[in-house]
């Protein structure tokens, strides 16, 4: 399948993973692991930029917002959190959209896992609407996003993950989970190379 086709805007939606205040801010989660949340942060202004672009030609664009509430953690989440040092006080501040908006015709969707299609309504609202093919922006490459990819692919969703679109909790892991990614669940691509095949798309395509 040539690329064009694959990222049609009739069978495509573009998905924010998880763009919020815990990833992007002090005492987040990612600060809390001991890692440098300010670098998550350049990928901010490239999001905004995308944005703007996608919804010229896309109709579904799609928000996950994931929720941290303690009491419905299962046992095992309860003993993987600990044991990964990821407990930490509920506090819904930190669920806020960090230095980006829905827009009023975008969707959000919450989540409880790292995958948007675990225990979500993701994959019934994009057959409904004749989706193909999802587009992932977001946070973390190698946690959130590429758990939406891995299950994407298993259902069978053409998965497109924009390079410049997402990072990881540290440089070596965001590298690494694109090449899992673009070897075994999708295609990874820059922003710039879909922006460039949207635009080339002719009135009758």
């Amino acid at each position: 399948m040539e690329f064009a086709e694959k990222i049609h805007p009739r069978h495509t939606a573009f998905l924010v993973i998880d763009v919020q205040r815990e990833y992007f801010n002090k005492d987040g989660i990612i600060d809390l692991l001991g890692y440098d949340y300010k670098q998550l942060r350049t990928m901010i202004d490239p999001l905004n930029h995308f944005l703007k672009e996608a919804r010229n030609f896309l109709g579904r664009v799609i928000f996950t917002q994931d929720i941290y509430q303690p009491h419905k953690h299962s046992a095992v989440l309860q003993e993987h959190y600990h044991r990964a040092q990821m407990e930490r006080p509920y506090n819904p501040q930190m669920e806020e959209f960090y230095r980006i908006s829905p827009a009023p015709t975008d969707i959000v969707l919450t989540k409880y896992r790292y995958s948007a299609f675990f225990e979500t309504e993701l994959d019934d609202f994009l057959r409904t609407n004749g989706i193909k093919t999802i587009i992932l922006s977001g946070v973390a490459t190698n946690v959130c996003v590429e758990s939406t990819a891995r299950d994407g692919f298993m259902l069978d969703y053409h998965v497109i993950v924009v390079s410049d679109l997402t990072t990881g909790v540290e440089s070596k892991a965001h590298q690494m989970s694109l090449f899992n990614i673009n070897q075994f669940f999708g295609e990874v691509v820059s922003s710039q190379k879909i922006v460039r095949t949207w635009k080339a798309l002719s009135p009758t395509d």
